[in-house]
């Protein structure tokens, strides 16, 4: 998790489309934008350079 609990929960929230990549509201049943009905939720982790 980052620095910040405020900012890591606030990202928790948000869904991801797997079909067109769209930020959705938590507890959506499908995407805002295309309507597909496959969502994961953001990943948590931070990518870092090696």
């Amino acid at each position: 998790m980052g620095k910040f609990a405020l900012a890591d929960a606030e990202i928790s929230k948000i869904w991801i489309c797997r079909r067109c990549k769209a930020r959705n509201k938590a507890g959506s049943e499908k995407c805002r934008k295309c309507g597909y009905a496959y969502l994961r939720p953001k990943k948590k982790e931070l990518k870092t350079k090696k």
